[in-house]
């Protein structure tokens, strides 16, 4: 740009960085000196409300997280998190099973014996379903994040291979030869991001098998193993 626009684009960024910018930054660097203190009430720390054009100043005390009811009378907040991990090199976060990752939630969340995880979910995907799964041993043996990549995988296909199906049973030219998997953009950017993710969150439901009440956990974190490097996997060689 020449020095006429450069002159045009920047009066018009300095004006908003000394103003509005400024007090901004200051109201936001003061609650986190609050934060940084710790141990001050929710009352201590304010929400701003700014209008420098009027000129309009408000302050409010932000309201507490609303409490969702859990098992066993417990409540949690959207803010709330139970976090699974990996046993190390002995059993990594890539090999757990579907089983194991199971038993995990139920100790973590302290649920009864009375207590039954119902649905497992990945945003959109269901990845379990106790109605459909919980005796089928085979899927409880399958690392969890497989089934992740092929739940996100057979997402938009299962309609397509129903029809499919359908067309070659009445037509006798059924094949046995599988097909390739074309996946669209949308899946190859989902399973992109799970692969760089260093954790992955799962929405858990669970059900008390006596009262057929069902709660919502709070999001269940699985952390994935931190990557080991080429020099740490010569170190553990043996000699």
């Amino acid at each position: 740009a020449d020095a006429m626009e450069t002159r045009r684009v920047a009066g018009r960024i300095v004006p908003a960085m000394i103003t509005t910018t400024g007090l901004v930054s200051a109201l936001s660097c003061l609650e986190l000196v609050k934060m940084v203190r710790g141990g001050l009430p929710l009352a201590m720390h304010r929400n701003a409300f700014v209008n420098l054009a009027l000129p309009f100043f408000a302050f409010t005390a932000p309201v507490p997280a609303e409490e969702v009811g859990g098992v066993d009378g417990k409540t949690h907040t959207i803010w709330d998190r139970i976090t699974v991990k990996g046993g190390g090199s002995k059993s990594p976060t890539r090999t757990m099973t579907l089983g194991k990752f199971l038993k995990k939630i139920h100790k973590k969340a302290g649920c009864g014996e009375d207590i039954e995880i119902s649905s497992i979910s990945y945003g959109p995907f269901m990845i379990y379903a106790n109605f459909l799964h919980g005796d089928d041993e085979g899927l409880l043996a399958t690392p969890l994040l497989d089934i992740v990549r092929d739940a996100v995988i057979s997402e938009d296909d299962d309609d397509d291979m129903f029809f499919e199906e359908d067309d070659a049973e009445e037509e006798g030219e059924k094949e046995n030869t599988p097909s390739a998997v074309i996946l669209s953009e949308e899946q190859k950017a989902i399973l992109s991001k799970l692969e760089r993710k260093r954790f992955i969150d799962f929405s858990v439901a669970v059900e008390n098998t006596e009262t057929g009440e069902e709660f919502e956990l709070p999001p269940i974190r699985l952390v994935k193993d931190k990557e080991r490097t080429h020099d740490e996997n010569i170190e553990d060689m043996p000699q």
